[in-house]
């Protein structure tokens, strides 16, 4: 008889190292500190987008679809794994570059309730974001604070989007118009970086996608994430430029 394993805990989602439930009995002083800036995602390559947010996210970002059976858009932020270009040494973003909502809507994220069946308000109680003496209180009187309302009002926004992405990834893979694809980068100045890992949607097979289905998607908003997933192309520049090694001075 073979011996029973220890089934593995779920991975926790980027950024998060655990997550506990938002609770005013245990959580009442603590506050929440926006002004701490970004340092927490200095080393995401990319993370997840949602569908209502392609067009800012194609202004400058590549949007690439991850791999696997269950492909999910994503913003690339960075040319090797572990570098994040947009997040400065001080911890600020940069400041004509958008950033993604999953990055804004930390630390709080919605979880599922296994026991209930239902979804509760989570949060990374060690994230820099959380401490008792500088910024919003997360509950006034035992009460959710407009801060916390505030954010969990995005956060349940974007776990909507986020799902919507989903749906598109996947209806995108059965219609076989997603291809893997890998980049090379050649700097001018010396050094590559190659990704792998990724998907595209391939233009030419747009064609063999039936009239019904094409309707179907631009009422879902699909037919415009497609665009400005081939209009975000233009972003790798901007990403080369960055990640470009930068020449020695020398005296």
């Amino acid at each position: 008889m073979s011996e029973a394993q220890t089934p593995s805990a779920p991975p926790m989602p980027l950024f998060f190292k655990r997550v506990v439930g938002v609770n005013p009995q245990l959580h009442s002083h603590l506050r929440l500190d926006r002004s701490v800036g970004y340092g927490f995602a200095a080393k995401a390559q990319s993370v997840p987008i949602g569908l209502t947010e392609f067009d800012a996210v194609a202004q400058h970002y590549p949007i690439l679809f991850t791999t696997g059976p269950n492909p999910v858009p994503v913003a690339l932020l960075g040319l090797r794994d572990g570098d994040n270009l947009f997040v400065k040494p001080d911890g600020t973003w940069q400041s004509d570059a958008y950033v993604p909502a999953y990055i804004r809507a930390f630390p709080f994220i919605f979880v599922e309730d296994l026991n209930n069946k239902n979804l509760v308000v989570g949060m990374e109680p060690d994230a820099e974001h959380i401490r008792p003496d500088l910024g919003a209180p997360l509950f006034e009187d035992g009460r959710p604070s407009p801060a916390l309302n505030e954010a969990v009002g995005f956060c349940q926004a974007f776990r909507e989007a986020v799902n919507a992405a989903a749906g598109f990834g996947r209806a995108l893979e059965a219609a076989k118009l997603l291809e893997e694809e890998e980049a090379t980068v050649n700097f001018t100045a010396g050094g590559t970086a190659r990704i792998r890992g990724f998907k595209i949607v391939k233009p030419d097979r747009l064609a063999d996608v039936e009239d019904a289905k094409f309707l179907d998607w631009r009422r879902m908003g699909y037919l415009n994430a497609i665009y400005a997933h081939q209009f975000s192309a233009g972003r790798w520049g901007r990403l080369i430029d960055l990640g470009a090694p930068r020449p020695q001075v020398t005296h």
